[in-house]
């Protein structure tokens, strides 16, 4: 069966929405020559194809005589601008799960990264084939053995499975697939998230357990890492990989890879305070209108003042300071209603001016109508609503106050509105921004749990169930059950997030409520000496010395990611 390698390449910005790097160099060739030398080696590969806006020409970056490429290299001009109307969504979604193959809003996988399906589809229909592997023209370290093991699988039953990807991480595999899917995503306007992720209307097995997915070894899944030539974090690593690699960089494997990830890693502790993490939220207010017994504000006073405007917007200023910021995700929230601050909107605006890759707000959505249409206006991608209830009567006991139809319709209409925002042909699927209600799992809220995943999850695209946190030991233990594993190992959170309390304290974690155990004070330190030097407590947590530290030795969260 013919199979074409179909590589989407936009010369100019990346999918992320970040600036493009093709013609970066990288060892004995730049970015997307080493992406077609890749793709060109799979033997049931017969031709590549370079899929580009209008006005671009990817062809110019490559040199096919230096690369010794006997098969064809072609280019396929895309007059769409490899864009429809969902793309803003899923891009979107990727933001907040950039170094994992799933896990992003309504589903996402860095498989979405490669659409939209319309274009592929035509590509592959001109250029005569039925089946395709699929890679970015950034993925420039994918392993070709991985993509000739699933055209081996996708040939076994092509009708029965149409569609074949792995668990690696992103940028280390593409996706093999028909041309019968691509046309059925084109046309419904999905993605590969709508199917490997879980539907509340059509439930089925988790595809990672079926034949659709390749397996792959245990330490390449497992290993946390984008390997996407984009951001400022991943183009820095896959430098690093050229330059400990050398020579065999062209050829080496995905094993190779994150085997040498791990070892730099090792070598340099210090490479991932570089840059600030991923995950930052800034906390306007600790204020919030409920505070019935699921809530911190039930059991304890915080007494610290709404964040200084000033405050708010030189921490935000540092966020995008030399490209740091482009690959960090800002929640406006914390332990309050980022809403209930007088100047939420301008740091709202001034957080996506920054520069920073993607802005979300956290709220109770107890706000009058005037405030949800300020909220479609500003550059928010994502908003989280701590609706905790499904029914009246649980949010009334679990909030402590009668607000539930109050949100109910506040959601309703902003999901409406955003539809109608969309204008002529609008739906859902392409409405932005993100609108993602929240509850907490507890003894009260469980019973609504399932239907109210359900339907949030039908609705919204994406629900959250979050765990019930204590705040190491602020309030009453609440989760139905004890969730944390038996064997205590190092906390993953105090080197993936950063928490700024609206004090300007930066708390050792999200946990930190009251801040007992800072790692620094923005109101005289910068951001990344703070990150720098909150190194000594990721140093504590890996030689298992938590009990030496304020709130970490009775804390029960340590092994969320």
């Amino acid at each position: 069966m013919p199979v074409i390698a179909l590589i989407p390449t936009d010369t100019q910005t990346s999918r992320l929405g970040l600036r493009a790097r093709l013609s970066d160099q990288l060892g004995d060739a730049n970015i997307l020559e080493h992406t077609v030398r890749r793709a060109a080696s799979i033997p049931n590969v017969q031709k590549v194809v370079l899929i580009h806006p209008p006005g671009q020409d990817p062809l110019s970056l490559i040199d096919l005589s230096k690369l010794k490429i006997a098969k064809p290299v072609l280019a396929h001009m895309d007059p769409g601008c490899l864009k429809d109307k969902q793309l803003a969504r899923w891009v979107s979604s990727r933001k907040w799960a950039q170094p994992h193959w799933r896990g992003g809003l309504g589903g996402a996988t860095c498989y979405d990264e490669l659409l939209p399906a319309g274009p592929l589809a035509e590509a592959l229909r001109t250029h005569g084939g039925k089946t395709a592997l699929i890679v970015r023209g950034d993925w420039c370290l994918f392993d070709p053995s991985y993509a000739s093991k699933q055209l081996d699988k996708l040939y076994e039953d092509v009708e029965a499975m149409k569609m074949i990807f792995t668990q690696a991480p992103p940028g280390l595999s593409g996706i093999a697939v028909s041309l019968d899917i691509l046309e059925q995503l084109s046309n419904g306007l999905a993605g590969f998230g709508d199917i490997l992720a879980y539907s509340p209307v059509h439930p089925h097995i988790d595809p990672v357990g079926r034949d659709v997915n390749c397996t792959i070894p245990a330490e390449v899944r497992d290993t946390v890492e984008r390997l996407v030539y984009d951001t400022p974090r991943s183009t820095a690593m896959i430098q690093a990989l050229a330059e400990r690699l050398g020579d065999s960089l062209g050829d080496a494997d995905a094993e190779t890879i994150t085997q040498t990830c791990r070892a730099i890693r090792s070598d340099d502790p210090g490479m991932i305070y570089r840059w600030l993490p991923r995950m930052v939220t800034l906390e306007l207010t600790p204020r919030r209108t409920p505070a019935g017994p699921i809530t911190p504000h039930h059991h304890t006073t915080f007494d610290r003042p709404d964040i200084d405007t000033d405050l708010a917007l030189r921490i935000i200023e540092q966020l995008g300071e030399d490209d740091s910021g482009a690959d960090v995700t800002l929640m406006l929230g914390g332990l309050g209603d980022a809403m209930l601050h007088p100047q939420w909107e301008q740091i709202a605006t001034a957080a996506h001016e920054s520069g920073v890759l993607s802005v979300g707000i956290e709220t109770d959505l107890l706000c009058d109508q005037e405030d949800l249409a300020r909220l479609l206006e500003l550059p928010i991608e994502l908003i989280l609503v701590r609706f905790n209830a499904d029914t009246a009567e649980t949010y009334q006991k679990a909030m402590g106050t009668d607000g539930f139809k109050q949100v109910l319709n506040n959601i309703e209409w902003l999901y409406n509105e955003r539809i109608r925002r969309a204008g002529e042909g609008g739906d859902a699927k392409g409405a932005m921004p993100w609108l993602v209600p929240s509850m907490v799992k507890t003894a009260d809220t469980l019973p609504e749990l399932e239907s109210f995943f359900d339907k949030w999850t039908h609705y919204m695209g994406h629900a959250l169930i979050a765990p019930a946190c204590d705040g190491c030991g602020l309030m009453p233990a609440m989760s139905p059950v004890p969730m944390e594993p038996p064997d205590r190992r190092g906390c993953l959170q105090i080197t993936r997030r950063m928490s700024i309390l609206s004090d300007g304290t930066v708390a050792m974690c999200d946990q930190d409520w009251q801040g007992r155990s800072p790692i620094g004070d923005t109101r005289t330190q910068t951001l990344i000496d703070i990150w720098r030097d909150s190194q000594t407590f990721a140093k504590a947590h890996d030689e298992q010395r938590w009990n030496e530290l304020t709130i970490c030795g009775g804390c029960v969260e340590w092994h969320r990611p």
